[in-house]
C-alpha cells in the first residue's frame, strides 16, 4: 500500500472528478455499481492520459445493458483486463448493446437496483434546469436555500393518478414518470393535474429545458389543449423511454445497439 499510495491518491481524485465533472453525478447513491469505482481507479492509476470519450461509453454501455455484467469479482476482474487494454494502446470494441424497453417502462422510483440507479444517472448527466428559474440547474453542488435542494419529482403526481386512474396500463412509480426538480417547485406542484401545472410553467424557455429532462412534447400539448387522453400516462412513459433509448444511443455512437420489449405495449 505504501508502495503505490502516491499515485493510488491520485487516482482516485481522478475518479471522482470523472463521476463529478464528466458525468455531472453528485454523490455516490446514484452509481449503478459499487464496482466501477475498482475499475475505473486502475484505469486512473498511473495513467497520464485517460481517454474520457472512451470512460464515458464505458459507464453507459455497462450501466444499462440488459445483462447484468458488473456484479461479482469475475466480471471485475474481466473489467480490469478490458480497461487495461485499452489505457495501454491497444485496440478494444465493446460488444452488443441490449436493452429492453419493458425494464425501463417498469423501474421503479421505490427500488435502488442497478437500472434504477443507471436511469437517474442518466436523468442527472442531462444537467435538468429548473422549471420556474430555468437558466438554474437543479443538481447544484452548494445549496443556499433548502428550497434549492433537489426532489425527485412524479410528472403524473401519486394522488392524481390514484383518483383519476382512467385506462392507463401503467405505474405511476415507474421512474419514466420522474424527474429532477427543486424543493419548491415539487411542493408547489404537490398532486396537481399535469394539465393544469405545465400550464404555470410553459413558456419558450420552458420548451428548451424539456430536453434537459427528457420531457416529451406530448405533456406540454396536452396542457396547452387543457386536456389529455385517458392514458396519458401510457403515453407519456412510451415517448419517455423513446427519449432516454435516443439519448443513449447518442452516448454509445460506434456501438451495436439493439433494442428488445419483452412485453409489447399497445398504445393509441
Amino acid at each position: 500500500i505504501e508502495d503505490v499510495w502516491p499515485e493510488a491518491k491520485i487516482a482516485f481524485l481522478k475518479l471522482f472528478d470523472f463521476l463529478e465533472n464528466h458525468l455531472y453525478l453528485k454523490g455516490p447513491e446514484i452509481i449503478p455499481y459499487r464496482y466501477f469505482y475498482m475499475s475505473l481507479i486502475t484505469y486512473f492509476f498511473e495513467s497520464s492520459s485517460p481517454n474520457y470519450d472512451f470512460l464515458k461509453k464505458y459507464f453507459w454501455f455497462y450501466s444499462f445493458h440488459n445483462d447484468n455484467l458488473l456484479s461479482n469479482t469475475t466480471h471485475l476482474r474481466n473489467h480490469i483486463d478490458f480497461l487495461n487494454r485499452e489505457k495501454s494502446g491497444k485496440i478494444v470494441a465493446f460488444d452488443r448493446f441490449l436493452i429492453d424497453r419493458h425494464r425501463l417502462r417498469t423501474s421503479s422510483y421505490s427500488s435502488r437496483g442497478r437500472l434504477s440507479r443507471a436511469i437517474l444517472s442518466l436523468l442527472a448527466n442531462q444537467g435538468p434546469r429548473g422549471w420556474a428559474n430555468p437558466d438554474k440547474r437543479v443538481l447544484l453542488e452548494v445549496y443556499y436555500l433548502l428550497t434549492d435542494k433537489p426532489n425527485l419529482h412524479h410528472i403524473f403526481p401519486r394522488n392524481f393518478v390514484i383518483n383519476n386512474p382512467g385506462k392507463n396500463k401503467l405505474d405511476y412509480n415507474s421512474l419514466m414518470n420522474i424527474a429532477y426538480l427543486p424543493q419548491i417547485t415539487n411542493l408547489k406542484i404537490s398532486d396537481e393535474n399535469p394539465v393544469t401545472y405545465v400550464r404555470n410553467y410553459d413558456s419558450p424557455a420552458f420548451e428548451e429545458i424539456m430536453d434537459t429532462h427528457l420531457l416529451p412534447r406530448e405533456i406540454l400539448n396536452w396542457a396547452r389543449e387543457n386536456t389529455m387522453p385517458e392514458n396519458a400516462l401510457d403515453i407519456f412513459i412510451e415517448r419517455r423511454v423513446d427519449m432516454l433509448i435516443e439519448a443513449l444511443k447518442q452516448r454509445l455512437q460506434g456501438i451495436n445497439f439493439e433494442v428488445i420489449d419483452t412485453q409489447e405495449m399497445e398504445i393509441e
